[in-house]
């Protein structure tokens, strides 16, 4: 095999790592229920899944209220994802996780 095409199945198989992370989460709005991104897509996303995770969390703290409904702006499915959207483990447990799962 010529090492232009070893290359190549190298490149295909191997583990590539993200090139940042992003909060992904929905909300409840008039239109319906609408994704969003922290940072925002158009924006530089972090550069560490453990600040993405921390990011995610303080988000969950901060839409916490006594009412348990998913009233107009509560945020719901929070979780973290990589540059193409793929949802990434849980750094502590290596599993997946979702906030505020509905």
């Amino acid at each position: 095999m010529k090492i232009g095409k070893a290359l190549k199945v190298i490149d295909e198989g191997w583990v590539q790592k993200d090139k940042g992370y992003r909060v992904r989460y929905q909300r409840q709005t008039e239109g319906g229920v609408e994704t969003e991104h922290t940072p925002g897509l158009d924006d530089t996303p972090l550069d560490s899944d453990v600040s993405a995770w921390r990011t995610a969390w303080k988000l969950v703290q901060a839409t916490q209220s006594e009412n348990t409904n998913f009233g107009e702006g509560q945020m719901i499915n929070i979780t973290v994802v990589n540059d193409q959207g793929e949802q990434i483990l849980y750094y502590k447990t290596n599993k997946q996780m979702v906030y505020n799962e509905v």
